[in-house]
Formats: structure tokens, C-alpha cells, sequence
């Protein structure tokens, strides 16, 4: 026995050099790459020696300049704060993974905390407050039914599948439910239909030639609708990109493999026609279903040129790469969202976008600055809101960005303030990519007090009251940024929701500890389904009629009804405490049973959103189904204990 005993003890302490010896070779290979960080644009220009400090050399320090270098490897345009981040985060990641080794060598073993919590004992006796341990994820990797295979995918707690599992599993005692013909996990399909990853092979001959005044229209629906809520198409060349589109479409056989018509001169022009229609004729089809087959056939004139158009590195590019996600958010099936937003973002890079160009050396200055700032932050909100959707980091970090919003942020904005209430609507988009990157996405064991919500909320409550337009009409700005609100309140307080439903799947909790949650997201819910059901029943020629309800419209619906039922389930169970509304951001530690007054009539509407999605989006049939089941059984549960009524 004491052999034994010796020779673990042999083991253990022989583990330790080892580590040390693998710690010194990690940071001398870690030296041996930082001396070979090429010198930046800025000193290779000016000729100066360059040094290899991170995040910056000395020389663009002192000149108060981003320091980029050109990546050869990756042929694209760096910020040497981005090597920073990716040094931050392996050395992050490592530490992670010697944590976890040793949280396993067994029983005996002492737990250990991260050193920046010991610095912060103050918060972790915080005793007006819960303690949310983040270490504890619930991120998932969910198994995906397709006709010719068996996959997988990941979606991060951010995610509404992983809110799904949580509530189902809290509300159901019968596991069939996730394999129902019409289940959830049958809805998200990794197969594609006829898509962008081929285009000639789906070329088709158009079967009707559109007039010009039909085009001319469905232009007008583009830039009135959808261009404003992401400007990046310059109203000034749509003239001349008509009259090539129009003098191209009498060509009806499709270019051979390998080459473009009309020539590549145009072909831009061209591509721009031919999406803006399909976009504006997929925006329209919820009033008109016939432009639905006008849509397809604007897209499959536009196909054929997608390699073309998105084989240089240009701004006309990346406007072509964000025409095309435009319209996969609208036909999902029709390419790959994910992938598509992986290449604009980094063609954004590469030419600069992110930062603001100090000169003409190393950006493209083919557009003005207003268009170059217009259509980068509308490929970062996009990628903000798909990057959230799934649960997944977003490929423009915020640390790398230095260009500012385009138009001024103005406080008190008059009706007709269109430009400055853009330039607050990215910078919620901002503001809540810097919270979901603290809230999701750390790699130790970060934990975040019930205060640091609040501080959060009360960050969005402000940005709110900026906006506030008195006797403004509700159009398709004001009502994208009552979405971008109440949409990012509830996507903050998720993670306490999904611990709250997790924590009461036990049959006993600890007395000792705080059990409660706030309430906001509850009401931003209600508020969200309202704002949608407005939208929904808009007439086709009003102000909220121009609205575009994609794949992403159906994502938000089906969170905020989820949201609701969450609530409704910890109610029921009675263990966890709302608490009383956070008026004037202050935290008050008083329990208060949520108003569910009018929680029938929001679930009706709910339902009718959701069917009204499941009728344009196959896949969302599982969700419907899903919600159906949710509150055909916690609403009578939720009557019956006297907390609602019809």
C-alpha cells in the first residue's frame, strides 16, 4: 500500500515539471512567432523600422494609427490587434484546459479558482444578489434529420433551441416530444436547395421578359424598404445599372461554365438589378404571392454571375455578398447564410472598412466614406443578429473597430430623422455584441452578479430614451428599433432563465440561496409579439407594410413566445421569484408576481405569427408545433392557480 502510495506521489510530482517544461516551450514558440510578424503597411511606406509590439508597433502608437499588415497566408488586410486577441484567447483556452485537467485527477484534488475571482471576493459575497456561475454551459450540439444523412450542428445558449430543450424537457415528463413527425430538432435541415454553391448548374432560361416599369417599381420597394434599414446600395448608379440590366435581358440562354454575360464590365450593374428585384419581389410576396415566381427568376438571372461578381477584392464585391445574404434571409434554403457573411466580412476587412482610412494607401476609396460606413455596419448588425441566432462569435469582433457610425447620434430625434436614428439603431447593435461577448462567449470562468444585468439594462433603457420620437407615426425605422431593443433584453436575462429551468428540475434547491429573476424580459416579450403582430397586419401600402420579415423576424417571434412560456413555468413552479420591475434601474430586492392579465391574448397572437411563419418557412412547422404543445399545457396550469384568466 505505501509503495503505491509513493509511486502516485512519484506521478504527481513528476507531472509538475512537465507542465513547466510544456509552459516555457509554449511561450518560446509563442516568442519565435511574434518575431515574425511582418512589418505594418504604414512603416513599410514611410520606410521606418518596424517593431513587434502588440497591439501596436511604436511608430503607429505615437501617430495614434491602427497598425495592419497584409497577411499572405490568409491574402487579406490584419489589424495587429487581432493577432493580440487570437494570443489572448489560445493562452485563455490553455489555461481552461489545465483547469479542467486538474478538476479530474480526482476527489482529493483541490478545486481551483481562476485568479482574477480571488481578486474579486467582494463580488462573490455579494449577498443582495445571485450568483451566476457561467463555467456551467448549456450550449449544445443538436443531431439534425436530413433525407440523405445524419448530422450535427452547434447552436450556444443564446440560441432558442437551447432555450426549447431547457422548457421542454422542465415541462414534459414523455421525451417523445422531440421526435414528433413535426419535432423541432426535424426542422433545422443542413441540406440546401439550389443555392450559391453552384450556380450554372441551376441556371435557367427566363419564361417572361419584366417590363421596365415593373422594374422601376420593385426598385422603388428596394430603396424605400430594405436599403433603409441597410444603405448600402447608392441610389445614384441604379440609372446606369438599369439600362445594362435592361439591354442584357433579351439574352435568355445562360452563359457557358466559366464565363459572364453580360461582359464583365457590367456585370456588377447587372447583379445589382437582378437581386434588388428578387429581394424587393421576396419582400413583397407576403401581400402579393404571385412574385413569388418573379422572385425566382430574378434570382436564377443573377446566379449565374456570382462568381464574377465576388472574385475580386472591391466594394461592388462585397455589395454583391450582402445582396445575397439579403435574399437567403428571406429563402434560407436557397445558400449558406453563415458562409456567405464568413467572406463579406472578411473581404470588409481586407479593404479596410472597419477602420477609418487615414489615406488612400491600403483602402478602397472607389466609394464615397458615407457608403463605406453605411455598408460596413450593415454587414455588422447582420452578422450580429445571425452570430446570436445560432450562438456562435461573430467574425467582426468589436476590439478591431474604429470607424465611426455613419450620420450623427442625436438626442431628442424629430420625425424624419432618418440618418441620425440609423446611426442609433447600429449602435445598439454595438452595444449588444459587446454583451454578448461577455455574456457567452468567455472561455473561464467569468461569473456575472444580478447587478451586472441590471447595469446592462440600464445601458439599453438609456439608448431607448435617446430614440423616443413624440407623435411619430410607427414606420419601418421606429419599429426595427423597438425590435433591436426588446429582442436584445430578452437575449441579455436568457441565460438566467435557462439556469431558472434547470435549477427547478430538481426535486429539493439549497434554502440558502437567492432565487430570483427579473421580469423585463418578460414584458419586452409581450411588447415584441405586439410590435410583430403590427407588422403582420399592416396593410401592404403603409409605412410598417415596407417591413421584412425574414428567417430572423421568425427566430425573434419564436424566442419571445418561448420567453413567455419560461416565465409561465417558474410560476407555476413557484420556487423562483420575479422580481418587481426595474424602475429607474435601480435593484430592489422585493419579490412580485408577474402580470399575466393579458398572456391569453398574447399567445393567440403568438400562434398566428408562428403559423403565419411555418406557411412561408417549411422548417418553422417544428417550432409551431413546438409553442402549440408549450401552452396547450402550461396556460390552463397557469388558470387554474389563479395567477391569469380569460
Amino acid at each position: 500500500m505505501a509503495t503505491s502510495q509513493n509511486s502516485a506521489g512519484n506521478e504527481e510530482s513528476s507531472s509538475i515539471p512537465q507542465d513547466v517544461d510544456a509552459t516555457a516551450e509554449f511561450d518560446e514558440k509563442l516568442n519565435a512567432a511574434l518575431q515574425l510578424l511582418p512589418s505594418c503597411q504604414r512603416c513599410k511606406r514611410l520606410r521606418r523600422k518596424c517593431d513587434t509590439n502588440l497591439s501596436s508597433c511604436r511608430t503607429c502608437q505615437k501617430a495614434d494609427l491602427e497598425y495592419s499588415f497584409y497577411d499572405h497566408s490568409l491574402q487579406q488586410v490584419l489589424p495587429r490587434s487581432y493577432v493580440l486577441s487570437l494570443l489572448t484567447r489560445a493562452q485563455e483556452l490553455r489555461g481552461t484546459r489545465k483547469m479542467g485537467v486538474a478538476s479530474t485527477t480526482g476527489n482529493s484534488a483541490p478545486q481551483i479558482i481562476p485568479a482574477r475571482l480571488h481578486a474579486n471576493q467582494d463580488l462573490l459575497n455579494f449577498a443582495s444578489a445571485p450568483i451566476i456561475p457561467q463555467a456551467e454551459t448549456y450550449d449544445e450540439h443538436f443531431m439534425l434529420c436530413t433525407t440523405t444523412e445524419s448530422t450535427s450542428r452547434f447552436f450556444g445558449c443564446s440560441s432558442v433551441v437551447v432555450l426549447t430543450v431547457g422548457l421542454a424537457s422542465r415541462t414534459f415528463d414523455d421525451p417523445s416530444i422531440f421526435q414528433s413527425q413535426n419535432g423541432l430538432l426535424k426542422t433545422y435541415t443542413a441540406n440546401s436547395e439550389v443555392g450559391i454553391n453552384n450556380p450554372i448548374e441551376v441556371a435557367k432560361t427566363r419564361t417572361v421578359t419584366p417590363s421596365k416599369d415593373m422594374i422601376l417599381t420593385l426598385i422603388g420597394h428596394y430603396m424605400s424598404s430594405l436599403n433603409r434599414l441597410y444603405p448600402f446600395i447608392d441610389a445614384s448608379t441604379l440609372d446606369a445599372d438599369l439600362e445594362v440590366y435592361l439591354s442584357n435581358t433579351h439574352d435568355t440562354q445562360p452563359p457557358p461554365p466559366g464565363t459572364s454575360n453580360p461582359p464583365v464590365k457590367k456585370v456588377y450593374q447587372y447583379f445589382r438589378i437582378a437581386m434588388i428585384c428578387a429581394i424587393a419581389c421576396a419582400n413583397k410576396s407576403r401581400y402579393m404571392t404571385h412574385l413569388s415566381a418573379s422572385d425566382t427568376e430574378f434570382y436564377e438571372s443573377g446566379l449565374p454571375h456570382v462568381q464574377a461578381v465576388t472574385s475580386s477584392v472591391s466594394g461592388e464585391s462585397l455589395q454583391a455578398l450582402l445582396l445575397l445574404v439579403l435574399y437567403c434571409l428571406f429563402h434560407p434554403r436557397k445558400g449558406d447564410i453563415w458562409k456567405l457573411l464568413d467572406y463579406a466580412c472578411r473581404l470588409s476587412v481586407e479593404l479596410g472598412y472597419h477602420a477609418e482610412p487615414q489615406d488612400s494607401a491600403g483602402n478602397d476609396m472607389s466609394v464615397s466614406l458615407s457608403l463605406r460606413k453605411n455598408t460596413f455596419w450593415s454587414l455588422y448588425t447582420i452578422e450580429q443578429i445571425v452570430a446570436q441566432i445560432f450562438g456562435r462569435p461573430c467574425d467582426l469582433p468589436g476590439y478591431i473597430i474604429s470607424t465611426d457610425y455613419p450620420g450623427t447620434l442625436i438626442s431628442g430625434l424629430s420625425p424624419g430623422a432618418e440618418q441620425g436614428l440609423t446611426a442609433h439603431r447600429y449602435r445598439i447593435f454595438y452595444l449588444r455584441g459587446e454583451i454578448y461577448g461577455e455574456l457567452f462567449l468567455p472561455t473561464d470562468s467569468a461569473v456575472h452578479s444580478l447587478e451586472w444585468f441590471v447595469q446592462r439594462f440600464v445601458t439599453l433603457s438609456q439608448w431607448l430614451e435617446e430614440i423616443q420620437v413624440d407623435g411619430a407615426e410607427a414606420d419601418i425605422e421606429t419599429a426595427t428599433c423597438d425590435v433591436a431593443f426588446h429582442s436584445t433584453v430578452i437575449i441579455l436575462f436568457q441565460p438566467l432563465l435557462i439556469r431558472a429551468l434547470s435549477d427547478t428540475k430538481e426535486a429539493e434547491l439549497d434554502p440558502s440561496a437567492r432565487r430570483l429573476i427579473p421580469s423585463e424580459n418578460y414584458r419586452s416579450a409581450c411588447q415584441l409579439i405586439r410590435t410583430y403582430w403590427n407588422i403582420v397586419r399592416a396593410p401592404h401600402d403603409s409605412a410598417l407594410g415596407l417591413y421584412g420579415m425574414t428567417i430572423m423576424s421568425a427566430h425573434y417571434i419564436y424566442l419571445a413566445g418561448l420567453t413567455i412560456m419560461a416565465h409561465a413555468q417558474l410560476s407555476i413552479d413557484g420556487r423562483v421569484k420575479s422580481l418587481a420591475p426595474l424602475d429607474a434601474g435601480t435593484l430592489n430586492e422585493v419579490a412580485q408576481q408577474i402580470d399575466y392579465s393579458e398572456i391569453f391574448e398574447i399567445s393567440s397572437s403568438c400562434l398566428v405569427l408562428l403559423h403565419w411563419c411555418a406557411s412561408r418557412w417549411r422548417g418553422m412547422v417544428g417550432m409551431m408545433d413546438m409553442y402549440k404543445r408549450l401552452s396547450e399545457k402550461l396556460l390552463p396550469l397557469l388558470a387554474r392557480s389563479g395567477m391569469a384568466w380569460f
